[in-house]
C-alpha cells in the first residue's frame, strides 16, 4: 500500500520539478521521509518507517515512478496531453508474513511479485486522470510448501486536481478505485479450506469486483530552488468481498489511513 501511494503522487512531483528547473532531457526528483501506513491491506495496526520516493523521466518518453518502470508509446492531443503506454511494477506493498500480525497467523506468507500491463492517461493544466490494467504473479507459501499463484488482473482508475495555493505551495488531491478479478482477490483476501482448518476462520472465496476506493491529498512546499517539503494523507476503504474477508472482519478493519512527510530534492 505504501509503495502504491507514493507511485500515485510521484507524477505530480515530477511535473512540479519540470516547472521549477530548466528544460532538459532528464527530469528527476528524489527524497526521503517518514511514512505511517497499515502493515498490510485490511490491517488494524499501522507502523511508521523511513520511506523514499523517486521519479525520473527521459524526454517525456521513458519514466520511473518508485518501483514502476514505463514507456509512453503514444502521445497525442493538444500539448500531448493524452498518453498510452506500457508499465511494469514490483508489488512490494503486497508482501506480508504470518508473523507480522495476529490477523495473519497460520495463513502463510506472500512475497512481492511483478505486475505488467498497459495504461492511458490525461494530464491537463489542473485536471488529470489515469487508467491502468495490469496482470501479474506472486509467490505464496502455505503450510510449508511454496507455490506460484497468478495474482490475476487489476484495473486501477484515478482522477485528480492540482493547483497552486500560493507561489511556492501546491495542493493535489486524487480519488482512485481498483477492480480485481477473482484470482487476484483470492490471492490477497481469500481463505482456502486448508487455511480455514489451520486458523479457525471461515473459508472465503472472493469474486471479481471493486476491492477498494480512496482519496490521496498532498501539499508540496518548495522552500528553495531545488528543495521541497511534502505532506501526504491517504484514506482508503476496502469494498466488496475484500471488505468481507475474515482477514479483515476478524482482526482487521476496512478503513485504512496512511500519512507521510518527505523532504525532497529536484535535480
Amino acid at each position: 500500500m505504501a509503495v502504491t501511494m507514493l507511485m500515485m503522487t510521484t507524477p505530480t512531483l515530477a511535473q512540479s520539478a519540470a516547472q521549477a528547473t530548466q528544460e532538459s532531457d532528464w527530469k528527476v526528483a528524489a527524497g526521503l521521509g517518514v511514512l505511517r501506513t497499515p502493515i498490510f491491506p485490511g490491517a488494524r495496526k499501522s507502523e511508521a518507517f523511513a520511506a523514499p520516493y523517486f521519479s525520473a523521466s527521459y524526454r517525456d518518453r521513458f519514466f520511473v515512478r518508485g518501483p514502476a518502470v514505463g514507456v509512453n508509446l503514444l502521445r497525442f492531443g493538444e500539448h500531448d496531453r493524452f498518453r498510452l503506454g506500457v508499465v511494469a511494477r514490483y508489488t512490494l506493498e503486497a508482501e506480508w508474513d504470518e508473523s507480522d500480525d495476529r490477523a495473519l497467523r497460520r495463513l502463510g506468507r506472500i512475497d512481492g511479485g511483478l505486475d505488467a500491463g498497459v495504461f492511458g492517461s490525461y494530464r491537463g493544466e489542473s485536471w488529470f486522470a489515469e487508467l491502468a490494467a495490469t496482470r501479474g504473479a506472486v509467490l505464496r507459501k502455505e503450510h510449508g510448501e511454496k507455490s506460484t499463484r497468478g495474482s490475476g488482473t487489476a484495473i486501477q482508475f484515478g482522477f485528480g486536481y492540482t493547483t497552486r495555493l500560493a507561489t511556492h505551495l501546491r495542493w493535489t488531491t486524487q480519488a482512485s478505485t481498483q477492480w480485481s478479478d477473482a484470482t487476484r482477490a483470492r490471492t490477497y483476501f481469500g481463505i482456502s479450506d486448508a487455511q480455514s482448518l489451520a486458523t479457525g476462520l471461515r473459508p472465503h472465496q472472493p469474486k471479481a469486483g471493486i476491492t477498494s476506493y480512496g482519496i490521496t491529498t498532498t501539499l508540496d512546499y518548495a522552500f528553495a530552488r531545488h528543495w521541497t517539503l511534502i505532506g501526504l494523507v491517504k484514506f482508503e476503504r476496502l469494498a466488496g468481498d475484500a471488505k468481507s474477508s475474515p482477514i479483515v472482519t476478524a482482526n482487521g478493519k476496512a478503513n485504512q489511513l496512511s500519512t507521510g512527510l518527505f523532504l525532497g530534492y529536484r535535480f
